[in-house]
């Protein structure tokens, strides 16, 4: 279980009660300047930085998200906050922040980290939710905001609705205006987060092998490398700075060329390419080969059939998945399951 921060502020420490009067005068805007269209699509709120995100709109997002978010938890809890690289994360994360501690909530900074990380541990501890600010494999320019529930998994569609509501000035439940929440740089809990990852690894499993990333200039650039060199990997790594000028830009796993090349030139035994928030990858093969993503799940299903670990030898993918998959795997005595595109249908 990840513990609630043993530090407070040094400073003496006040609270205050929100009055209906400051409450409104605080967080008043203007939601007729908001699209017709609903802002949650299939993976949370995406757009230009400074146009449809911006902070206005960030912190009214924050403190509706933390009324609802309020309505439906059992105890009260943190909500855990992470972003990519992008220069527009730090401007977005400060006013979904305020929005979030002005409706009472606590919020758990991790700072840079993949969005894998927030969903985790967002489940394993305390908090009610979490959030990551990124746009995914969208260029620099873009950004967005997507939260999770406290199991980890994506916030329901009927509660992205209540927070829109509560944005456009319709909700149709009353705000809690109680004490202000605090804020709180966590980023030690990244850690936890690494040794989970190392958990079900056999250490040394890689020795010897030479293994290239690219990292997208993004949210993998510090978490990556170390878990394959943990398994005994010698790593090779491009794009492996934070860089929100040129997040994938030409790279990561929507361009593998370069990743492509550099196994090749290397003679390593494979490559991985990450997007920029580092919940997608794809690989190569060591002939530079790609290996797309219903490859990997072919490989990764069965090895877990074969060690017993996959019940009913059941996979979960998308309408997007390929025929030939499915053919394959149906071979194997497997069956498959079609969702809707998005991970939160998977």
């Amino acid at each position: 279980m990840v513990a609630t921060p043993s530090f407070r502020p040094t400073y003496e420490q006040k609270t205050f009660n929100l009055s209906s009067t400051a409450a409104k005068t605080t967080l008043a805007w203007n939601s007729n300047s908001l699209p017709t269209t609903p802002l949650f699509g299939t993976d949370g709120i995406r757009g230009k930085a400074g146009e449809l995100l911006n902070a206005p709109l960030a912190l009214q997002i924050g403190f509706w998200a933390g009324q609802v978010l309020r309505q439906y938890a059992r105890n009260a809890g943190p909500v855990i906050m992470g972003q990519d690289t992008r220069n527009s994360g730090n401007m977005l994360a400060m006013a979904l922040s305020a929005g979030l501690t002005a409706a009472g909530l606590e919020v758990w900074n991790l700072g840079l980290c993949p969005t894998p990380c927030v969903a985790y541990l967002t489940s394993v501890s305390e908090a009610i939710g979490g959030v990551m600010i990124s746009a995914s494999h969208n260029p620099p320019e873009d950004n967005g905001i997507k939260f999770f529930g406290s199991d980890g998994t994506k916030l329901s569609s009927e509660l992205q609705k209540q927070i829109e509501a509560g944005i456009r000035g319709k909700a149709d439940f009353p705000a809690i205006h109680s004490n202000w929440g605090q804020h709180y740089h966590r980023t030690e809990l990244v850690k936890d987060y690494l040794a989970s990852l190392h958990s079900p690894l056999i250490p040394g499993h890689l020795q010897g092998m030479k293994i290239v990333l690219d990292l997208a200039w993004g949210a993998a650039v510090h978490t990556a490398p170390e878990v394959f060199q943990a398994m005994g990997a010698k790593v090779i790594c491009l794009h492996d700075q934070p860089n929100g000028d040129r997040i994938n830009v030409n790279c990561g796993s929507t361009h593998l060329h370069s990743l492509q090349q550099a196994v090749v030139e290397n003679n390593a035994d494979m490559g991985f390419a990450f997007d920029g928030d580092a919940d997608r990858v794809l690989a190569v093969d060591s002939q530079g080969r790609s290996i797309d993503g219903d490859y990997i799940l072919y490989f990764w299903g069965q090895s877990l059939s074969q060690a017993g670990l996959l019940p009913n030898n059941l996979i979960v993918t998308t309408v997007m998945a390929n025929l030939g998959f499915e053919r394959a795997w149906h071979k194997q005595g497997g069956q498959i399951l079609r969702t809707k595109v998005g991970d939160q249908y998977v």
